[in-house]
């Protein structure tokens, strides 16, 4: 009797260990059900050979699976049993307040300017044969549309034996959800052309190429930013954690692409290693800069030191302030939203250094809970600087609250297409939430 109740009680214990859930690593406390639903980016890691899959968001957890859809849109499920580990990607389940669920509709005024919106992108492709890059911008928009003479255009584009033109139109039908055919990836990386090795190494690193890993390990030495920078970031995005040290390496250069690529990177990547790592980094008492990339990475990544850190520098290096309290004030931190208002209400020169500040201030406050910012916006896209509004219009895309749309309305008739054309495609990201996520992420 003992001996059958034993081996009851083992067949049980086997299977609540089948049925257990994999640890999450990478955000201090998150769990699978935290992550179900949100835009948080996962890498799965498989027990068998430590085979891992990135750039995945958890959408359902039962009891003995879990479901997770790819950038693609495509869903499968993994047994708990077959997994080692869940790895947040940037280093904290991502939550946002402002942002509307696809299935909202949008409202009826909302929609009487989406309608208008699409008229007027119609109108910038039809008279800019003269500008390329303009009417791409303005095709790639239509195709969301279901525009057939956009599509056309863009397919005449890709039939070029200009792998240039061809690798620019795959990077613009990226933003349409269009995967690019492999051999295209495979001979940019290849090329001789530094440009064109760049544009293909940013793709590999959106649509999840990971046979490009081999040919960005190589870019990623390269001593010239322009290559090592993109690469660095690509892959991150595909999980490979092996150039981790090398990240580290890039984090206290002075080259501002590549540390920025490098907090990108960690981030990305995410993981209770990266973290130990950066604090052993902080005991070798780095100068002010080094500090407050390492407190800008640790704070991306969920854990409370980067507050700390940020907070710190706040209170002892002036020069350091505005940015450190352009972090702090979107998670709402008194100190941070209280420098940035008085930042806000004191005359300043209206130069473009000034004016791009106080763009950016106003988001940090509108995410922060402080909607007054708005008129801010409305001052700012008054102006006549056409990179000024080009950066509010980011700064909305980025925001994503369809509240936004009144805002950008008048800038969607401007007269110059342009500046229009910013406006339109902010536009669009607010109606589109797929198409805003891809947006967000080809600018990061």
């Amino acid at each position: 009797m003992r001996l059958m109740l034993a081996l009851a009680l083992t067949v049980l214990m086997s299977a609540a260990a089948c049925a257990q859930e994999p640890p999450v690593t990478g955000a201090p406390g998150a769990s699978l059900k935290q992550l179900a639903g949100s835009p948080t980016l996962v890498t799965v890691v498989l027990k068998a050979k430590g085979a891992k899959d990135a750039n995945l968001r958890v959408q359902e957890v039962r009891s003995k699976e879990f479901t997770v859809l790819t950038e693609k849109g495509e869903q499968f499920t993994y047994f708990y049993e077959d997994v080692q580990e869940v790895r947040v990607q940037g280093g904290k389940v991502e939550k946002s307040p402002l942002q509307l669920p696809k299935s909202t509709a949008l409202r009826p005024e909302d929609q009487k300017i989406v309608d208008r919106d699409w008229e007027r992108i119609r109108e910038i492709f039809g008279r800019s044969n003269e500008n390329q890059e303009r009417k791409l911008r303005a095709a790639v928009l239509l195709c969301l549309h279901k525009d057939a003479d956009a599509q056309k255009y863009l397919n005449d584009l890709v039939a070029s034996n200009d792998i240039q033109m061809r690798l620019e139109v795959a990077l613009a039908m990226y933003l349409v959800g269009e995967k690019p055919a492999d051999t295209l990836l495979r001979e940019g990386l290849e090329s001789g052309n530094r440009i064109v090795r760049t544009k293909a190494a940013v793709l590999s690193g959106y649509v999840g190429y990971r046979d490009s890993i081999p040919m960005l390990k190589l870019q990623i030495e390269d001593r010239s930013a322009e290559l090592s920078a993109p690469a660095a970031r690509s892959l991150a995005r595909l999980g490979d954690r092996e150039i981790i040290p090398k990240l580290i390496e890039m984090l206290s250069e002075s080259d501002e692409r590549r540390y920025k690529a490098a907090i990108f990177s960690l981030a990305r990547l995410g993981g209770d290693d990266i973290i130990e790592q950066m604090k052993l980094q902080l005991k070798q008492n780095p100068e002010s800069q080094i500090l407050f990339r390492i407190g800008t990475l640790l704070h991306q990544m969920g854990d409370p030191m980067g507050s700390k850190i940020l907070q710190d520098i706040m209170a002892t290096v002036p020069t350091l302030q505005p940015e450190a309290a352009l972090i702090l004030a979107r998670e709402k931190n008194w100190e941070a939203t209280a420098f940035l208002r008085n930042r806000m209400a004191r005359r300043e020169n209206p130069t473009p250094e000034n004016l791009l500040f106080r763009a950016r201030n106003a988001a940090s406050l509108y995410l922060g809970g402080e909607p007054t910012a708005l008129a801010v916006f409305q001052e700012l896209l008054r102006t006549d600087n056409a990179k000024l509004k080009q950066l509010v219009c980011e700064l909305v895309t980025e925001i994503n609250d369809r509240r936004l749309l009144t805002l950008i309305q008048s800038s969607i008739e401007n007269a110059d297409d342009g500046m229009a054309l910013d406006a339109c495609e902010a536009a669009v990201s607010l109606a589109m939430p797929d198409f805003q996520r891809r947006l967000v992420e080809s600018r990061s």
